[in-house]
């Protein structure tokens, strides 16, 4: 009975502080699209950071803190109102329904990937590299999560240069790089009202930066915006699965795109990500060195949160 109390004030202080910091992001970047702040394009790594800093700081805070914080400081007996039984079964329900949409996503995608390939992502050809799609695939896209495979549709090879194809291949390996589609299926399974903004944010800077990676030379640059404005005439035929990364689907974000591959003159910086580990070290070794106080800190907050 104890450990069950334990686990409904774990979920119930997940769900609290879940929805203070989702709706407090999202509320700070509409307003900050408002004030029209952060025009420049922005890291995908940090724009998906911040997507899903909400579900990630609060589980761990739950798991690692508010439970630890329960076993050792709260009393044996029930004491627990009846709101954070509501807040409990909301929590699961949330989970539950962030695990049924990732899950619809990625068997929609197959089930999309198959229709296109024949069939042909199943069984002695599971391992390839690349897939041939057909039958109104969209002309490149990256499909799959843990083994990601580049699919190739018949309209890219007849409409694409070999030049602008090779550059095209080159972008949609850049999603794998990034592990794009595994991003994808982490923010079906963390849903929340009014985080939208952030999501397309993300995903248009994630176009961003896999056309730079596909770019090494301002002929490559040519080549990918050739490949982006040919295929784009034809995207609004292609509905893009959501948990796959395609080269073009609609005209949404290709005429920046195209821009930016115009005025490319040298390879861009490398992202230099040291001080988001060297901070991120910093404040594990701050919570580790003083989890006997955090531990108190965290068991009077959820006293206050949830009653």
């Amino acid at each position: 009975m104890f450990l069950a109390r334990g686990v409904i004030v774990c979920l119930a202080f997940f769900a609290v502080m879940y929805a203070s910091l989702s709706c407090a992001i999202g509320s700070a970047w509409r307003a900050g699209r408002r004030l029209r702040l952060g025009q420049a394009p922005a890291s995908p790594g940090v724009l998906f950071g911040i997507r899903i800093l909400p579900f990630a700081a609060s589980a761990l805070v739950a798991i690692f803190f508010t439970f630890p914080s329960f076993w050792l400081m709260e009393r044996k007996s029930l004491d627990e109102d009846l709101t954070t039984f509501f807040l409990a079964a909301g929590a699961l329900a949330l989970l539950s329904l962030g695990i049924a949409r990732a899950v619809k996503a990625t068997r929609l995608t197959r089930r999309a990937v198959a229709q296109w390939s024949g069939g042909s992502c199943a069984g002695r050809e599971a391992d390839a590299p690349a897939l041939n799609a057909a039958a109104g695939a969209p002309a490149l896209m990256l499909v799959g999560v843990c083994r990601p495979k580049v699919m190739v549709s018949d309209m890219a090879t007849a409409v694409l240069s070999e030049n602008e194809l090779r550059v095209a291949v080159r972008h949609e390996l850049g999603h794998k790089r990034s592990w794009d589609n595994f991003k994808k299926v982490l923010i079906n399974a963390t849903p929340f009202p009014g985080l939208r903004g952030i999501e397309h944010a993300w995903r248009e800077a994630a176009e961003l930066a896999a056309d730079q990676a596909a770019v090494a030379t301002r002929q490559d640059a040519l080549d990918l915006a050739t490949a982006l404005i040919k295929l784009s005439r034809s995207a609004k035929q292609w509905s893009e699965p959501e948990i796959a990364s395609a080269l073009v689907c609609g005209s949404s974000g290709v005429a920046t795109r195209v821009h930016r591959l115009l005025e490319w003159r040298t390879r861009p910086r490398l992202q230099r990500t040291w001080p988001w580990l060297v901070l991120s070290l910093l404040i594990v070794t701050a919570l580790a060195t003083n989890y006997g106080t955090a531990l108190v800190m965290t068991h009077r907050l959820t006293e206050l949160l949830v009653p």
